[in-house]
């Protein structure tokens, strides 16, 4: 099995400055987009230090996970992402309190960790996760959202929910508080799955089977560049940050990975089946 992985982010059509930060791993398997809130610079520190924390932490974890029995392996690699959430939180959460500028940050944080033949998902707030099989598309995360909590309790439909203008209201962030739970999801995977990480600023705008539709149509390094078009023209009223993983196991002459950086943030407009 082979991961290539392609990133885009984009400052959007109204905001001034990119809060969005996004990792990229290959060594690790390690795809992270965070979502950051609390003013230009509370914001975008958020998020760059939530990325770099779990990276760390993913990285300094994962030296002793092979000596584990399998059957150990996804109950360790749970607790090792739960821990990365955990840290970023209480990192971003005291620098806020040290520095009044920073005061009252957060981040969202929506990470894949690929692991043997599984995809492990750490997930707090309203960035999300799909994935893409076997020509069906579906989203694996759940947001942490009020909205999403008004529909879950039946007391607003997904209908009301989309045309809402409450979805920046979100009930779970990383750093707001010192400390978070976070979701964590496995799923298998193999040669053909692709799984796509983004921001709210993509989600906003983008339905679940628009993803399945793009991935048939379409050469995966292509994929960001293409969802990224959607949000923009329907608005693009917020930051646009994702990331396309395709798992291969590189017969596909389609999917070339191109240079990139690992991790970034923007500062302009240019830059199912059952699991």
């Amino acid at each position: 099995m082979r991961l290539l992985a392609w990133p885009l982010t984009n400052v959007g059509n109204v905001r001034s400055h990119n809060e969005d930060s996004y990792l990229i791993d290959d060594e690790l398997g390690l795809y992270v987009v965070a979502d950051g809130m609390g003013g230009h610079a509370g914001g975008a520190h958020a998020s760059q230090c939530c990325v770099e924390v779990v990276s760390s932490v993913v990285r300094r974890g994962l030296r002793g996970m092979s000596s584990l029995a399998e059957g150990q392996r996804t109950a360790a690699i749970h607790d090792l992402l739960a821990a990365s959430a955990s840290e970023a939180s209480a990192a971003i959460y005291d620098e806020g309190q040290r520095n009044s500028m920073l005061h009252g940050m957060g981040t969202t944080l929506c990470g894949m960790l690929f692991y043997e033949n599984r995809c492990h998902i750490v997930h707090v707030g309203d960035s999300r996760c799909y994935l893409f099989r076997q020509g069906s598309s579906r989203q694996l995360t759940s947001d942490h959202s009020w909205l999403n909590e008004q529909v879950q309790a039946g007391l607003l439909t997904p209908e009301e929910a989309e045309i809402s203008d409450l979805k920046h209201i979100i009930t779970r962030s990383v750093g707001f508080e010192r400390e978070v739970n976070a979701d964590l999801i496995s799923v298998n995977v193999s040669p053909g799955d692709s799984l796509l990480v983004c921001s709210d600023g993509l989600s906003n705008y983008f339905e679940t089977e628009e993803f399945g539709q793009l991935v048939r149509d379409h050469y995966s390094d292509e994929l960001p560049q293409k969802v990224a078009d959607l949000a923009l023209e329907r608005g693009g009223e917020d930051n646009i940050t994702v990331i396309v993983v395709s798992v291969t196991n590189g017969a596909d002459i389609r999917l070339s990975a191109k240079p990139l950086e690992t991790m970034g943030r923007s500062v302009g407009a240019d830059t199912l089946p059952p699991v």
